[in-house]
């Protein structure tokens, strides 16, 4: 295994780490209303783009 190949795959193991931790830690600092307004303009976009592939 070369270097490059030995830090890629210690990159991602450190990624992984914090990625299982990150989205709890986030959602739990956030308010009710913070995570509620997020959500809703996920929502949104994800209508917003579903209609313009219908009117496509």
């Amino acid at each position: 295994m070369d270097e490059d190949e030995l830090i890629r795959r210690a990159m991602a193991a450190l990624s992984k780490r914090g990625a299982s931790k990150g989205g709890k830690a986030r959602a739990k600092s956030l308010t009710p209303e913070r995570r509620s307004e997020i959500a809703r303009k996920a929502a949104k976009r994800r209508w917003e783009k579903r209609r313009r592939k219908v009117s496509e």
